[in-house]
């Protein structure tokens, strides 16, 4: 029987040892890491919870699928371990739930990583939530996609289930991944569909076929450490995160 992917998300405000070395060091690393699936190295940005974003993007962000929890904790104990051992590291663990492509989407992986979901059980309304947002623009569409992710940006940080986010990217300034934490999947939800804000963007990104790529991933959060671009832990009842030991 397959298993859904296992989930790790690191983000850092700065990277350990500095941006542009973290980048070229855990890409390297990352090919001769056993036990993954697929992995994106990032820039990260506050562009999902403020209205006006950084210019230029200082963070890091790592995101990887692995075969088991297990081959994710050797990873990090070993040729990874250098790469997340830094201050301010907001860290998560979760279980693959759902995926869904974009008709018009170009393909269906997220720079070569097929997300896998099968054998989760899907999540119920009052579970906690991770929604991965990963698209690349039609660069016509840039303009649009930055006005409308003000009001977007507002929504999420005044909603009570927001439990923080960041927005990454790997090719600027086209490709635009939003990771959002929530406190349940219901709020999620309401936040995703109550008019104005963020449903006009998607409403939008839809008729105007805005993307390129599009890929939705559905996230169960089972482990935290850290916050997300809020003043508080993320989930203050999961269990740490697991770094090997750090």
């Amino acid at each position: 029987m397959s298993s859904p992917d296992f989930v790790t998300i690191d983000v850092f405000q700065r990277p350990p040892g500095g941006r542009i070395l973290w980048w070229l060091n855990l890409r390297r690393q990352l090919q001769q890491t056993p036990g993954l699936r697929g992995a994106t190295v990032n820039h990260s940005n506050n562009g999902t919870h403020a209205l006006i974003p950084a210019i230029i993007p200082g963070g890091g962000a790592l995101v990887a699928a692995w075969e088991s929890p297990e081959a994710a904790e050797a990873a990090f104990r070993g040729p990874l371990r250098r790469a997340v051992d830094g201050p301010g590291r907001f860290s998560l663990d979760g279980e693959l739930v759902r995926v869904r492509v974009d008709s018009e989407s170009e393909r269906d992986n997220w720079h070569g990583w097929v997300p896998r979901p099968e054998g989760a059980k899907p999540l119920t309304k009052d579970e906690p939530m991770v929604a991965i947002v990963h698209g690349i623009l039609h660069r016509r569409e840039l303009g649009t996609f930055l006005r409308n992710n003000m009001h977007a940006a507002s929504r999420a940080a005044h909603h009570p289930g927001h439990r923080g986010s960041v927005d990454i990217s790997s090719q600027l300034p086209f490709e635009h991944t939003s990771i959002s934490l929530w406190k349940t999947y219901a709020l999620a939800l309401d936040y995703a569909y109550k008019p104005g804000g963020h449903a006009t963007a998607m409403k939008h990104t839809q008729t105007a076929k805005a993307h390129r790529v599009g890929v939705f991933l559905q996230v169960r959060p089972v482990a935290s450490t850290g916050s997300l671009g809020i003043d508080s832990p993320a989930y203050p009842n999961l269990p740490p995160a697991n770094r090997g030991g750090l």
